[in-house]
């Protein structure tokens, strides 16, 4: 059941990563959400990219992590 679940670890990132793409991808093409062309608007999009990336990081890390002990 263990070799499964690591085998497919992979999917548990994936997934809510493709959720979040989503989500932004309607916010930005569909909302108009940078065309204002506000500042905050374009620190608050930058802010949740990084947010992103660094969870995804950690995500990564920590199945690398529990993979090679």
């Amino acid at each position: 059941m263990k070799e499964r679940l690591k085998k497919l670890s992979f999917l548990l990132i994936l997934i809510p990563l493709g959720i979040i793409i989503r989500f932004v991808d309607q916010k930005v093409t569909e909302d108009g959400f940078l065309s204002t062309n506000a500042i905050s608007d374009h620190y608050l999009f930058v802010t949740g990219l990084v947010i992103i990336v660094i969870s995804l990081l950690a995500a990564i890390l920590y199945f690398d992590k529990q993979s090679n002990p």
